[in-house]
């Protein structure tokens, strides 16, 4: 597979040096959650099913959902315990009511039509399930374009737009923003976040990731945080949703 391709650049890899902040960012999402799991769980575009070394010791069962057969063939070798199904995720293949939480990470900006998927999650939610979702945050990502800048993105999203969204599906809403924390202060990052968005956002957004690693100190877990209602400098918007009960 080219290290170009749609699928390299679009879920963490442990063998890409471009993707290192990435898979720190990823990670800390599933981490975040993790203490709030809980019964059955579904995780919707897992990719290569990293997240389950987060949540797998909280659920009863889990199941990993993800359009990617390349990304199964590796989850599937990493987790044989866990249940993993190729399928978009528009339609998804499973009965009314069948998981207690339902994960899905950088999934709804790729998504052509955002209010089906959220009805499809709250049909396979349970009454009063937890579901967190993120989405980049426009803003920071694209520099406050219309048009992403990211080629595989149908949209992104502000804060108050994907609140005015989510409100329309679930009862209860939190938004967080996840940050790096007291990484941007340090050594290059500094640097680096004082070119101006008119010109960082010209370069390809793989450009960028490169870059950043070759010239930033390695993100840790811990610089990754999560702030209610705090979207500024947050790259992600993280949102911790519940079901009507």
């Amino acid at each position: 597979m080219s290290i170009l391709s749609g699928e390299k650049w679009e879920a963490p890899d442990r063998q890409f040096i471009g993707h290192r902040d990435c898979m720190v960012r990823n990670m800390s999402r599933y981490n975040f959650i993790a203490p709030h799991v809980s019964g059955r769980c579904l995780d919707i575009g897992c990719g290569r099913g990293y997240g389950f070394n987060y949540l797998k010791a909280h659920c009863s069962s889990c199941t990993g959902l993800d359009v990617s057969d390349s990304f199964l063939q590796e989850a599937r070798a990493e987790f044989p315990e866990i249940s993993f199904v190729q399928h978009n995720a528009e339609q998804l293949p499973f009965a009314d009511a069948s998981f207690d939480t339902i994960t899905s990470f950088e999934v709804i900006e790729h998504i052509a039509d955002d209010n089906a998927f959220l009805s499809e999650i709250v049909r396979v939610a349970t009454p009063g399930a937890l579901v967190a979702i993120s989405t980049p945050n426009r803003l920071v990502v694209s520099g406050g374009r219309s048009e992403p800048l990211n080629q595989f993105h149908v949209r992104e999203y502000v804060a108050e737009e994907f609140r005015s969204l989510l409100v329309k599906h679930f009862a209860e809403l939190t938004l967080y923003g996840q940050d790096d924390g007291n990484s941007s202060s340090k050594g290059t990052n500094a640097l680096i976040n004082r070119i101006p968005l008119r010109i960082k956002h010209l370069i390809p957004f793989y450009v960028q990731d490169v870059i950043g690693v070759m010239l930033r100190p390695p993100l840790k877990m811990e610089d990754c945080r999560f702030i209610p209602d705090s979207f500024d400098h947050a790259h992600t918007i993280y949102a911790l949703c519940r079901t009507a009960r």
